[in-house]
Formats: structure tokens, C-alpha cells, sequence
């Protein structure tokens, strides 16, 4: 969740994606006869003690909570460095509530299924018989409506655009009522078809909550999820609202000096929970116990193991999607089943997961974006997949299933990620986050991923393909075609097979080219200069000089926005503000060269019709105006010019 992850990843630094991201923990190296340490209050101790002080140091994170719960108890919580840099205060797990992020998806799908419960709602019913008509979902796809099912394993098929989901004052804030209709996005796949991440997704089965229940959702979720748990010290709530009810973590950015500002949710059910270390441990518990803690019950026994395994996913032989939760990894050689969720937002991050069958589970929350790590090796991952190796074997080298040999010609192509936006700037993710997929003369598939780096893959069997390190690969069809690929250790998001004309690759390249001819226009002031040191000189007609002034401003223009870029990417806090604030900023350059490009073609004409140049000339103009449109229609293919509607 957090915008500092988030943008970063969709630059390329690997980490919108651990915004969000569910990846498969527990893949520290463990040796094939290593036997599982018993998860004893003691044991649990002496480990996360020497573990996480040096995970926080290194990583320059103030402070950690863990609670860790085993056998039907807690048998851990503990809190590490401090929740304020300034004050010293250390980190109280019974007392101190931090952020959870997107671990809140995980209480809104609790309340959903509760009403499911009661017979109020059909989680595979039309989600619009739920909502008021200004929030209704379009029939994009006839024949196809959204359900709740599909908002709970977040395979509505809508784009991911970030536009109004922080308010940067509490007065900016807006009810879910307000938000759901007026920052609707667009429905770019059929339901069913694709995981791709989807906050508002989960904002909108708040809204369905409160639309059935009549209560808010923050006093729904508050009467029929935490106060039947005990989980005193938790709750959605404003980051005020939150400090005035519990004593809250102070969180930051990438060092202990550097405190991060609130901010504000509009996606609420989303993201914007509040919890204690020992209130997870009390929500873990209810979930491992079907439902039921302390003699009270929040769902029951069938509902918890619908919540908890397995409901939608790209291929089968990748983790997928529960109710709330994400499948981390199923059960196998390489260690037990786990489920969970984890969650980033601005200097925080958390994550959970549960064991089902060991009775095993551990949460862990940190205050700090910390230094920059490599996908997979923040602190808060590494402190999971470390005790998972530890306590419960995951990670164990599993048996490779034995190659297959089969046609690898038809996965080749290239992919990008579902996870993004076709309307605004955050579109650029698509350029960002994408696979290359070729065939290898020794009979590998090689992928190449901005995200997850080069990687060689084994056939296994048709639409299936394993790494050397047991990870799999698992490609999607439809009408014998190929349409797209999943990673089993990124669950939450899939990539679809693009045509030649989709092609980041070949957009960019476009661009470049038109920047190139574009800078071929310095030769025109050039041999201006030369003409009259020559005595050559002779007015041009005025029409032929607008002419070249309007191509002269539209390469200005083009290349202050790559300088602009250039800044953007070089400042991060720069870019997320812009993004989530719908800056004008991002969008207004290359819609002043759109409208340019359209009357350069009209110019071009006039050009040939008026003769104002040379043969030559004429066609260098009509390059140059090619140029333009092409620069400005690549912009526009990613969000940063504004339209009526969005492309196709």
C-alpha cells in the first residue's frame, strides 16, 4: 500500500510491487535433513531476540512488533527498538498499534463473509444488487457482472489507478459513499479472467457492507470483528482518530531521522486498520480455531476454510487467492501450507501468516520504510521466511518433478502486468513491470522481468514450468490461444500476453526515435545563420515561419517533459505526490502537444498545398510532424495525456 513502494517498484527498483504484492515467503535455505524447531515460548524467544534486533539495524528501521501463536495460544509477543526515534519510547506489543495496510483486506473480507453468513448477501450474485445506483458497476461485459467473489480474490478485472485514493487533510477525506461513485474505475478484463490487485475492489465490498448492514463500516467491522475477538486496541480509523483511541506507532521513511507524514485513506476497507501485535495473535488464533476465540464466534468452521484456501487464481499449479488471504504456498515438499496477507503504507509494513495444519502462525509489523532492499529482502519479509524455515520446515528443497519435453514456441512473446492503470499516469507501470518470454536452445523457457530479473524455467507439463529452485511458472489459455502468465511467487497480480503493436518495448523505442527526429529541427536556425552570413537570406513567407516556430515550441516542449521525467524518477516523494494527488503537472505537457500534433498535421498540409519549402523540405516537416504525433500518441497510450475517455 505504501506510495513510496509502490512507485519505486513501478520504476524498476523492485519492491505497487510490494505495495501489495503477496509474494510466497519461506524460502530461506534449509537442509533436507534439518528437523523443525519446536515453536516453545522459548525457543520462539532466544530466535526472534538474536533475529530482529539485527534485521532492524541493518535495515535502519526503528522498531518491530511480533506476536507469534502456536498449539492454540500465543506463546510470543515482543517489541523491538522504539515507536518514537525522537522520545525513545520501545515498542510495546500489548499496547502500541501500528498500521496493518493491506493486512486490513483481511478483516473487510471477515465482515463480508459474516453477512454472507446470515444470509444478507451471495457472494456470487451481482455485486450492483448491493450498491446504490450512483455506484453501480457499467455492463462492460455483458453476461459477465462482478461479485463479491471476484472483489474478495481480487479478479474483478479493474484497472488499478491510483487517483483519489489519499487525501492529504482529514477535511480532504471522503466517505466510501462518495468515493466508490467518483473515482470508479475502468472494468479492462472480464471477471474471472486475471488476478490483478485491486484496493478499490475491497473498498467497494466496504461499501457493500455498509449499504446491507445500515451501519457505517468502521462501526461494523468494529461491533462484529474486533469486539467479539477482544481486539481492543484495533480498528479502521483516520490516523487523528486512531492516535486519539490507541497509542500509535510514529513512522518513517527510509531512517529514524526521517518521520513520514500522516496521510489519508479514501480506501478505507482497504487499508486502514489499526492493530496491536497481541490483537493479531488474537485474530490468528481465531482462524486457526475455525472461527472461534474465547468461547466467542466470528465465523464458522466451513467458512473459515473457504476464507483460508484456495478460491481463484490463473492456473492451478500457482498459489492463488483465498477470502482475504493469499495461498503462499501449498502444501508440498517444500514445507507446509501457509496463507496470509501482508501490507505496506508509508513507514509501515506488515505481514501475517497462518499454518492450518501445523497450527502455527506469526505476525509482524515494522515502523520504517528503511533502507532500499531487494525484492523479497525487506526486514519484515525476512524476519517471516526466517522463522518459517525455523519453526515449520518451509523452505526445505523440494523434490523437482521430472522435465518434459513439449513445443515452448507458443509462450514466447511479451507479457505485462494486470496491476496498473488505463487512465492516468500510473499507467507507466505497464512500461515498468513486464516479461519478456523466449525459447532456449536447450529446451528452457527464459523469461526476462524488471521485477523478478533473468530467470531459466523447465518444462513440466503443457502451461506449466519450474525453476531450479522449485518456483513455478504457469501460463493461461484461451480458445487454444495464449493470453497470459503468473508467477506463484508474486500470487497477486498476472501478466497478459500483449500483440507486436502493445509492446512497451516497441512504444519506447518509438519515442526515442521521435525525440531524435525532432532534435534534427537544430538545422533549420542553423542554415538560417549560414544563408545570411552568406547573403543568401530572402524573407520566408510568414505562414512557412509560424509553421516552424509551432514545430520549434512542440520539441521544446517534448524535451522539457523528458527532463521533467528525468527529475520525477530521480525523486521519488517527488512523483508519488504527483501521482496520487492527480497533478495537472503529469498530464497537461503532452496534452498541449496533442492539441499541437493535430494542428502540426493541418500545417504539414498547408506545407505542400502552398509549396513553402523544397521538396526536401516538405518532407523533413512532414518527419518532424510525424515526430510530434507519434511522442504524443506514445504519452497518451500511458496516461499522461488527458482524454475524454481512456484508450483501448
Amino acid at each position: 500500500m505504501s506510495p513510496r513502494t509502490r512507485s519505486a517498484l513501478a520504476l524498476g527498483a523492485a519492491a505497487m510491487l510490494a505495495a501489495g504484492l503477496a509474494v510466497l515467503p519461506g524460502t530461506a535455505a534449509l537442509a533436507d535433513d534439518a528437523t523443525p524447531v519446536e515453536p516453545t515460548a522459548e525457543n520462539v524467544r532466544s530466535f526472534l531476540d538474536g533475529r530482529v534486533p539485527e534485521l532492524l539495524e541493518e535495515h535502519r528501521i526503528p522498531g518491530a512488533a511480533v506476536s507469534v501463536v502456536a498449539g492454540g495460544e500465543q506463546v510470543f509477543a515482543g517489541g523491538y527498538g522504539v515507536t518514537d526515534a525522537d522520545a525513545g519510547t520501545p515498542v510495546d506489543p500489548d499496547r502500541v498499534s501500528f498500521p496493518t495496510a493491506s493486512v486490513s483486506k483481511s478483516f473487510t473480507a471477515v465482515a463480508v463473509l459474516r453477512l454472507a453468513e446470515d444470509g444478507e448477501v451471495d457472494l456470487h450474485a451481482d455485486v450492483n444488487e448491493y450498491l446504490p445506483d450512483e455506484a453501480d458497476l457499467p455492463d462492460t461485459y455483458p453476461g459477465q457482472p462482478v461479485t463479491l467473489h471476484h472483489l474478495l480474490t481480487h479478479t474483478a478485472g479493474f484497472e488499478d489507478a491510483v487517483a483519489g485514493m489519499l487525501a492529504d487533510t482529514r477535511d480532504e477525506a471522503a466517505p466510501l459513499a462518495d468515493y466508490i461513485p467518483g473515482y470508479r474505475p475502468e472494468r479492462v478484463y472480464p471477471p474471472g479472467r486475471f488476478v490483478a490487485y485491486s484496493n478499490y475492489g475491497y473498498s467497494l465490498a466496504g461499501l457493500v457492507v455498509e449499504e446491507v448492514s445500515g451501519l457505517s463500516f468502521e462501526e461494523y467491522t468494529a461491533e462484529r470483528v474486533f469486539a467479539p475477538l477482544g481486539m481492543g486496541n484495533s480498528g479502521f480509523a483516520f490516523p487523528d482518530d486512531a492516535a486519539e483511541r490507541f497509542e500509535t506507532a510514529t513512522l518513517y521513511y527510509g531512517s529514524p531521522d526521517d518521520p513520514a507524514p500522516d496521510t489519508y485513506l479514501n480506501q478505507m476497507p482497504a487499508g486502514g486498520a489499526y492493530a496491536t501485535a497481541t490483537d493479531m495473535s488474537r485474530f490468528m488464533l481465531a482462524l486457526l480455531g475455525g472461527g472461534e476465540l474465547d468461547g466467542e464466534r466470528v465465523l464458522s468452521p466451513e467458512t473459515v476454510e473457504m476464507m483460508t484456501t484456495r478460491r481463484d487464481g490463473l492456473h492451478p499449479a500457482l498459489a492463488g487467492s483465498g477470502y482475504g488471504v493469499w495461498e503462499e504456498r501449498p502444501a508440498g515438499p517444500g514445507g507446509p501450507r501457509s496463507v496470509g496477507h501482508g501490507g505496506d503504507y508509508v513507514g509501515a509494513h506488515s505481514h501475517y501468516s497462518i499454518l492450518p495444519e501445523d497450527d502455527l502462525g506469526i505476525y509482524v509489523v515494522v515502523n520504517g520504510d528503511g533502507a532500499p532492499a531487494p525484492l523479497f529482502e525487506d526486514a519484515r519479509t525476512l524476519i517471516v521466511e526466517e522463522f518459517l524455515a525455523e519453526f515449520a520446515g518451509v523452505g526445505r528443497n523440494p523434490d523437482l518433478p521430472a522435465a518434459a519435453d513439449f513445443p515452448l514456441e507458443p509462450y514466447t512473446g511479451v507479457y505485462t502486468t494486470t496491476r496498473t492503470s488505463r487512465s492516468d499516469p500510473s499507467a507507466l507501470m505497464i512500461a515498468m513491470d513486464q516479461v519478456m518470454v523466449s525459447a532456449a536452445d536447450d529446451g528452457t523457457l527464459h523469461t526476462s522481468s524488471s521485477v523478478l530479473g533473468e530467470q531459466e524455467w523447465t518444462p513440466v507439463e503443457p502451461g506449466v514450468f519450474r525453476s531450479e529452485k522449485g518456483d513455478r511458472l504457469a501460463f493461461s489459455e484461451e480458445d487454444g490461444e495464449i493470453t497470459g502468465l503468473g508467477f506463484d511467487v508474486i500470487s497477486s497480480q498476472n501478466y497478459e500476453r500483449v500483440p507486436w503493436h502493445g509492446q512497451p518495448y516497441l512504444h519506447l523505442a518509438a519515442a526515442g526515435i521521435a525525440l531524435l527526429v525532432m532534435a534534427t529541427m537544430l538545422v533549420w536556425p542553423v542554415a538560417a545563420l549560414v544563408r545570411r552570413l552568406r547573403g543568401r537570406s530572402a524573407p520566408a513567407p510568414a505562414g512557412a515561419r509560424a509553421a516552424r516556430l509551432a514545430a520549434g515550441a512542440a520539441g521544446l516542449l517534448s524535451a522539457g517533459f523528458i527532463g521533467f521525467m528525468v527529475w520525477l524518477l530521480a525523486d521519488q516523494a517527488a512523483l508519488e505526490q504527483m501521482l496520487f494527488n492527480e497533478s495537472p503537472l503529469l498530464t497537461a505537457p503532452l496534452t498541449a502537444l496533442f492539441v499541437l500534433a493535430v494542428a502540426l498535421v493541418a500545417i504539414a498540409g498547408a506545407s505542400w498545398f502552398r509549396r513553402w519549402w523544397s521538396l526536401a523540405g516538405r518532407i523533413h516537416y512532414s518527419l518532424v510532424v510525424w515526430a510530434v504525433a507519434a511522442f504524443a500518441s506514445v504519452g497518451a497510450q500511458y496516461g499522461l495525456v488527458w482524454l475524454p475517455v481512456p484508450l483501448p
